[in-house]
């Protein structure tokens, strides 16, 4: 019996749903019900989740695949449960696409002593399974054991809803967050749909803003766009943060728009998304990837585009654009995971020997988590004590939040000294937008990192900086009131804002532009021309 492989389909069952699902268990331990039922409820679902995947198990009794899935299982399954344990991360599509688009750099800031612990666990577990001389049902009698097992595995599995079911009803409806933590479910069921948007039919690109006209001026504009990473708004020195994390830029004369949301949770969905005519609220990653973006239509308009990236690449923003990296770039001191100041690396050299309207977006690595303290030089680690390790939850939060602090401070530095740039640059009228991607969090309701659903995510994952800098040249171009963005900055925005701001600060019009979602618009021309039209209609009542 115990060598069966029927029973260790059970028994298989059993052990990956107990292994997979300890945050599961920890999250029912603290719903606000009777113990009792509590632990009825952790016993329910053990018992149910044990039966469903049993089930498929049982159907894959043969030699060639039995032992092969389970080991694939366990291994899926064991991560899984580490990371969402270790970061407090839920595990739905996003999330597999956030792991699919991760580079090498970011899985080494990953690596740690008790990820190779469990890795050393499951691959003794996996050999002993291999070692183990399994038998497997065969022919006729063998198709009746598969059958008869999965008959009463299905029975008893049912049993518990119809049995349970006023136990299991309410926890199902009033807690319906808790899907996210149902293993292996969650990776399953994140996997599958990610591999289905991958495997679609070929898309039509769709080309947009055909129509777009770039405004002939008398000075060329050249404006870079920061795309921050991981930086939250809560730890923003200009957003009102108890400690003063952006003091070069509190003396640069930007305009801080103090309540922006981004449009997801990971870089895979926020940077796609901030790029695209689609709304966060419609916002479809695979038909973005099909679709022209506010870069593309600028080109197309005449502007230059320059991508150049330190982070993991441009998630298929920059397909069509010029693009560089850091890594390739042999900037001095960098042995492939550059510091963000790599970005300006020799930057004059790529704008045009005769100035004509440029943008270059800048993609920092900025706070990426969870080796904060990796992000910046020593020379900026003026919080302290600070966290020295990938594992948050062996710091003290005041030492996990230091080293977050000084890489905040770190990219203030670098913002500085992008608009120090700026402001050198001959025969351009010049500016500067930051936009984060997303947020993090660093223990808030014992969150690490970030990629929570975007409905379920805290406001820590969601409410990211956003910065702008312009030169008394391009404000003029713009005819900006200062103090009008300035109001207008303190307004709640979006990322859905920045392509029509992109298309607004380099005056290129198509009818896909909405002036009301353009940082500039309704502060320059727009505020210009109501202006005039209200002194003419003084001066006619005259």
């Amino acid at each position: 019996m115990f060598r069966h492989s029927l029973f260790w389909a059970l028994l298989s069952a059993l052990l990956i749903v107990l292994l997979g699902n300890l945050v599961l268990y920890s999250k029912i331990a603290q719903l606000p019900l009777p113990i009792a039922e509590r632990l009825d409820l952790s016993l329910v679902l053990t018992w149910l989740l044990t039966g469903l995947l049993a089930l498929p198990l049982i159907l894959l009794t043969f030699k060639p695949l039995f032992k092969p899935v389970l080991a694939l299982l366990l291994l899926a399954t064991s991560l899984a449960s580490y990371f969402a344990w270790t970061y407090g991360i839920s595990i739905d599509a996003d999330m597999i696409r956030n792991v699919a688009e991760t580079d090498v750099a970011e899985v080494g800031d990953l690596l740690s002593l008790e990820l190779l612990a469990v890795l050393a666990l499951v691959a003794g577990a996996i050999w002993l399974l291999w070692r183990l001389p399994l038998v497997y049902p065969r022919g006729f009698k063998g198709m009746g054991a598969r059958a008869l097992m999965l008959g009463l595995t299905l029975v008893a599995t049912l049993a518990v809803p119809w049995l349970q079911y006023d136990l299991l009803a309410g926890p199902v409806r009033n807690y319906r967050v808790l899907r996210h933590d149902v293993s292996p479910a969650n990776w399953l069921v994140g996997s599958a749909k990610y591999i289905a948007s991958l495997t679609q039919a070929p898309r039509q690109f769709q080309q947009l803003g055909l129509d777009a006209k770039r405004s002939a001026e008398t000075k060329p504009k050249l404006v870079i766009m920061v795309v921050g990473e991981t930086a939250r708004a809560q730890n923003f020195g200009l957003d009102g943060y108890g400690k003063n994390t952006t003091p070069e830029l509190a003396k640069a004369g930007v305009v801080n728009f103090s309540q922006l949301t981004s449009c997801g949770t990971a870089t895979a969905i926020s940077v796609p998304c901030m790029f695209s005519y689609q709304t966060q609220a419609d916002f479809d990653v695979e038909q973005a990837k099909f679709s022209d973006n506010a870069l593309d239509i600028l080109a197309r308009a005449g502007v230059k585009v320059l991508w150049r990236d330190n982070n993991s690449g441009c998630k298929d923003v920059c397909t069509r654009v010029p693009y560089q990296e850091t890594a390739q770039m042999a900037v001095p001191d960098c042995d492939g995971d550059c510091l963000d100041m790599a970005l300006l690396y020799q930057l004059d050299q790529q704008l045009p020997a005769n100035p004509q309207d440029t943008l270059i977006v800048l993609h920092q690595k900025g706070s990426h988590g969870p080796a904060y303290y990796k992000r910046y030089p020593k020379a900026f680690e003026q919080f302290t004590p600070v966290c020295a390790s990938n594992e948050p939850k062996d710091c003290t939060t005041e030492a996990l939040v230091n080293s977050y602090d000084n890489s905040i401070l770190y990219t203030d530095h670098v913002l500085a000294q992008v608009i120090g740039f700026l402001k050198g640059v001959k025969g351009y009228d010049t500016g500067m937008i930051y936009v984060s991607d997303h947020g993090e969090s660093l223990g808030e309701y014992n969150l690490y990192l970030h990629g929570a659903p975007k409905w379920l995510a805290p406001d820590q994952q969601t409410h990211v900086p956003g910065v702008t800098w312009l030169s008394a040249g391009l404000e003029s171009q713009l005819g900006l009131d200062q103090g009008c963005l300035k109001e207008r900055a303190a307004e709640p925005h979006s990322q859905d804002d920045v392509f029509h701001s992109l298309l607004g600060i380099m005056k290129v019009k198509t009818q896909l532009y909405q002036a009301d979602k353009d940082w500039y618009a309704p502060c320059g021309s727009l505020k210009l021309a109501a202006n005039q039209k209200l002194a003419r209609a003084d001066a006619g009542g005259q």
